[in-house]
């Protein structure tokens, strides 16, 4: 089965881990033993010190094809970074075709007074957003504010938590079809099943959360799910990869 990973990080944080991966030598090693093939790859600098920090961390993957920068962005009218247009600019020069946010640890609203012009412009070019549900004030009601004003936004939301949750995205499934979440911390048995026979495979990808997460636990999961083969493989790699080709920078 072949794995793309779209949540992953790497770089040693504030408070270390059990696991650390420090450099990007430890994730190709973990994503080896994982039989993981490619990953979308975010620096811990960008959410426990300074997202700008992070962002340049991240000119390092450029030596290693099978890993995809994630660029973290910040509200631009504080001009704690460029305009919307110049985020998107330091996108192309990355190499980056997806940007992640982390609204409450880096206090701001993801909302369109605060994000507005930058989510206008993920919409227009197609680009994906990634944002764990912890990090939404709000936490459901936020998601489901944000869906409501920018319905054509690309949110992939991670760390969605294991039980109960599923009357909450599988009606944001239905409506948006561009809302999608990852299979971090998706753990109830039979679950993947079900979203599958609810809203079909489009709408999950696998994701794992390392370094807080272990990919195999993730991965065996999806191996094992009572889903079609094709759906699995939509999981496993077709969803991102088709996220990430329909993005125009």
């Amino acid at each position: 089965m072949k794995l793309f990973d779209c949540d992953t990080a790497y770089g040693r944080g504030a408070l270390a881990l059990p696991r650390e991966i420090e450099t990007v030598q430890d994730l190709i090693a973990e994503l080896e033993h994982s039989g993981i093939g490619e990953a979308l790859v975010w620096h811990r600098d960008a959410w426990e010190r300074d997202f700008a920090l992070g962002n340049q961390r991240l000119a390092e993957l450029a030596a290693f094809p099978r890993l995809h920068p994630a660029m973290t962005f910040v509200p631009a009218c504080n001009s704690e970074m460029p305009s919307a247009e110049g985020f998107l600019e330091a996108m192309r020069w990355t190499g980056a075709r997806v940007a992640r946010a982390f609204p409450a640890h880096h206090c701001f609203c993801l909302d369109a007074t605060s994000c507005g012009d930058l989510l206008k412009l993920f919409i227009a070019h197609s680009v994906p957003v990634f944002v764990p549900l912890p990090e939404i004030p709000g936490g459901w009601d936020g998601v489901y504010r944000l869906m409501r004003d920018f319905p054509k936004l690309t949110l992939v939301l991670t760390e969605t938590g294991c039980w109960g949750q599923d009357r909450y995205f599988i009606p944001l499934m239905k409506k948006y079809p561009r809302f999608a979440i990852t299979t971090n911390r998706l753990e109830t048995a039979g679950q993947l099943k079900s979203i599958v026979d609810s809203v079909g495979s489009g709408h999950v990808l696998f994701g794992s959360g390392l370094p807080r997460n272990y990919p195999g636990c993730y991965a065996l999961s999806l191996a094992r799910a009572d889903i079609s083969d094709e759906a699995r493989d939509a999981i496993a790699h077709g969803n991102i990869e088709r996220m990430i080709e329909e993005v125009s920078l």
